[in-house]
């Protein structure tokens, strides 16, 4: 006899299998406009309903709020293409833990991608461009939304010299942050002078989202 906690189980299971699928599904159409600068597709995968809603990209600072969010993707996402430039990111290793009440999810993806840089008296530079992205994601009217994004940069750099040789495009440029912006709360890239700590961290198993969950990405003492 099938007891009704095991029928309850098996139910959850199975909510949480097609949670996962669909919101690798989410984060692979979230890049792939990004990659080819759909700033209002970009946008259409955020929870832009929540007060809190976020991006943060690399050292940029932290955008919260549709405002911020809204402001920021169009600027850089939509900027208008240039003859011969690229930016085409990856996402790899998905590590997707949905809440057992199947109402959030945490995600972290490694994102390796490589890029052409318009030069303006010379050809495109290639470029690397390498980082990871955690991401939490709410489901809200049948659907699963981005509620917070985090992107890590790793490395970016000249292909052809490589990123022990090339750190020059590591750290923002030396210009004043975005008016939108918040501190960053985290940014440490690859340098032949640094250490890495394992961050972000890999989501783990949990029963709810709670206050105390955010950010969790940037929990050094569950990094595995």
């Amino acid at each position: 006899m099938i007891t009704q906690e095991r029928k309850e189980n098996l139910c959850k299971a199975m909510k949480k299998l097609e949670a996962y699928r669909l919101i690798q599904n989410e984060m692979g159409r979230t890049v792939a406009a990004f990659n080819f600068r759909k700033a209002d597709a970009v946008l259409s995968h955020f929870a832009l309903n929540r007060a809190d809603v976020s991006v943060e990209y690399a050292d940029e600072g932290v955008f919260e709020g549709a405002e911020a969010v809204k402001a920021i993707i169009s600027e850089t996402v939509g900027a208008p293409v240039r003859p011969g430039e690229m930016l085409d990111m990856q996402l790899t290793t998905p590590m997707i833990e949905i809440a057992d009440d199947v109402e959030t999810a945490k995600c972290l993806w490694w994102m390796p991608g490589a890029g052409a840089i318009i030069q303006e008296e010379a050809d495109p530079m290639a470029i690397w461009a390498w980082g990871q992205i955690s991401a939490d994601f709410a489901y809200e009217d049948g659907m699963w939304k981005i509620w917070h994004l985090h992107y890590f940069r790793f490395i970016k750099c000249d292909y052809k010299k490589g990123w022990v040789d090339d750190t020059s495009m590591i750290n923002r440029l030396n210009v004043p942050l975005h008016p939108l912006s918040k501190p960053t709360t985290y940014h440490n890239p690859y340098s032949p002078t640094g250490i890495r700590e394992g961050l972000p961290c890999a989501p783990h198993p949990y029963a709810a989202y709670t206050a105390a969950d955010r950010n969790w990405e940037l929990d050094r003492d569950k990094n595995w």
